[in-house]
């Protein structure tokens, strides 16, 4: 049985979390350990408790999320944050690959509702699904996407958290470094976002007929 997309990306997510986790563990509970006399029960019950705690609270949260607002994190739009749901108003117009007169003849009149814009998009979507140019791009929405979730998780539990364990100028630098994190993943999987939806048109408007 082959994997889901979602399958296919969980290496990479959980990698991307390792290294937000070990980051943050070697900036808030690194330092304040003495190995020479290393008490594991200190360890457990202080400030070590937070490296077990945090890793679990942001994977609780993470899969508390929902599409939808995994959607609001990634496109900063509260109401249709979708990128099909733009996808004849905005990029359609904008892809050169794209022939927008074939699409008007074909579907005419376009949709111009944000719903509606989505759902026609989705239809034609489902025509070319199995195509391995749409199922890649696809798979990198979703690893964009679920990234830039969590890397907003870090940034407000493990920024909250770093003020508090993470000593001297060290806390803002840890802040800085989770902010344009979040910032990145955000613009790279808006950029994959727009390329899944234009491409699943370009290929309906390549088509022969």
């Amino acid at each position: 049985m082959s994997k889901t997309l979602k399958e296919q990306n969980a290496k990479l997510i959980w990698t991307f979390f390792s290294f937000n986790a070990l980051f943050f563990y070697a900036l808030a509970i690194t330092p304040i350990i003495n190995f020479k006399e290393f008490d594991w029960q200190e360890f457990v019950t202080g400030r070590g408790i937070w490296l077990i705690i945090i890793p679990l609270i942001l994977f609780i949260i993470n899969g508390l999320i929902s599409s939808d607002q995994k959607a609001i994190i990634t496109f900063w739009r509260i109401k249709n944050p979708l990128p099909a749901c733009r996808a004849f108003s905005v990029f359609a117009k904008k892809d050169d690959r794209i022939d927008f007169n074939k699409l008007e003849s074909t579907y005419s009149p376009l949709p111009e509702s944000a719903k509606e814009q989505n759902s026609l998009w989705y239809k034609i979507y489902k025509s070319f699904q199995e195509n391995p140019v749409i199922k890649k791009s696809h798979k990198d929405f979703l690893l964009g996407r679920d990234l830039t979730s969590i890397a907003l998780l870090f940034l407000i539990v493990g920024g909250i958290a770093g003020v508090i364990l993470i000593t001297g100028s060290t806390k803002w630098w840890y802040l800085a470094f989770a902010l344009v994190q979040y910032f990145i993943l955000a613009i790279v999987a808006q950029n994959h976002g727009k390329r899944f939806v234009c491409n699943v048109l370009a290929l309906e408007t390549s088509k022969q007929p």
